[in-house]
């Protein structure tokens, strides 16, 4: 088992901000029924998600958020240290979408950013980062932001996507503080034999873009792409879901002597809560302890635990400590779990743009 346990870097507050636009399954016309959408939002868990407009991105999402937390914290730009952007829906190839939220914010020159593409398991990885490098004591205060607009590189005509994924950015203020902050403990994996399980073919260097990779190919009733669009086979991540995540938590459970009566939540990346329920109840895990934002805002991604999080627990982070147990898992294929304390953080309510 990799792992890592980072002291001194505590949590100050999280934010999130949706689209203000609503997808609901019930009226896409990719169904060819109510029927058939129902089965689909039955086998999910997902009633509907957010969808960014044509000519914004996620990076617009995360300064809508990074702008009310550091309100709400009291925090000025100029105090950020360091900036971490998890994202596979950047703005550019080349910048890095961190240097460009780094003049949108007014965050000083010398702020260290960095853009981290990683997908689903992206925030704890992020974590994992962001916590390092701020355990050194040099850098005092950090934003950790994890965002994706999936509605713009998924196939509005693909019945096997569209329904399930949805755009949000959310942002996680971290703090060095030797005096009260409780250990972060993390463990990772990654099988990159099964990238093709989510990919998209064409818009990297190994397969360019080229003019057939945008024509739009009906591969079978319902289910029409372009080749630079992504693409989720169902059965190759169900099978990775339903062994890899739960073993990995019950490995980091015995490796750090996890009692999980004393969880207060466990937060699961949220793609399907058919699986997240069979992974609850492999742990023990009593349902009133594990929180689900998935039914409003689809899967997020990289995004999935954060929202979560400001979705579904503000009341419990703003008014008493808590202990939680997070595991994020997917793209890569990669997954990787940790376990943290927060004691009475600012949560921020949930801003739209």
């Amino acid at each position: 088992m990799s792992k890592l346990i980072i002291d001194s870097v505590r949590i100050a507050g999280m934010a999130a901000c949706v689209p203000l636009t609503v997808e609901d399954n019930l009226t896409l016309p990719i169904f060819s029924s109510q029927e058939e959408a129902q089965k689909v939002i039955a086998s999910t868990g997902i009633r509907c998600h957010r969808a960014v407009k044509s000519d914004q991105t996620a990076s617009d999402l995360a300064v809508k958020a990074v702008g009310q937390l550091l309100s709400d914290l009291k925090w000025e730009p100029s105090d950020i240290d360091c900036l971490f952007y998890v994202c596979t829906s950047r703005d550019f190839i080349a910048p890095q979408t961190a240097c460009i939220l780094q003049d949108r914010l007014g965050l000083r020159n010398d702020c260290f950013v960095m853009d981290l593409p990683l997908g689903c398991s992206g925030w704890v990885y992020g974590m994992s980062v962001i916590g390092s490098m701020m355990s050194h004591g040099s850098l005092k205060k950090g934003l950790l932001i994890a965002a994706e607009t999936n509605t713009r590189n998924r196939s509005k005509t693909d019945r096997t996507v569209r329904p399930l994924f949805g755009d949000a950015a959310t942002v996680t203020a971290l703090e060095y503080d030797p005096s009260s902050a409780s250990p972060m403990r993390f463990s990772f994996g990654v099988d990159g034999s099964g990238y093709k399980a989510v990919w998209a073919k064409y818009g990297g260097m190994r397969y360019p873009v080229t003019p057939e990779s945008l024509e739009l190919t009906e591969y079978e009733p319902g289910v029409s792409r372009r080749g630079t669009d992504m693409v989720v086979n169902g059965m190759d991540v169900f099978g990775f879901a339903i062994k890899t995540p739960p073993n990995a938590l019950k490995e980091f459970i015995a490796e750090f002597e996890v009692d999980t009566d004393k969880l207060d939540l466990l937060l699961l990346h949220q793609a399907n809560k058919f699986i997240d329920e069979k992974i609850r109840k492999s742990l023990k895990i009593p349902a009133e302890k594990v929180p689900y934002c998935m039914e409003e805002f689809g899967n997020v991604t990289s995004a999935s635990i954060p929202l979560t999080l400001v979705a579904r627990c503000s009341e419990t982070l703003r008014s008493r400590p808590c202990y939680m147990l997070a595991c994020g898992f997917g793209v890569g294929l990669a997954w990787a779990t940790m376990d943290f304390s927060t004691d009475r953080i600012v949560v921020s309510p949930i801003v739209e743009l």
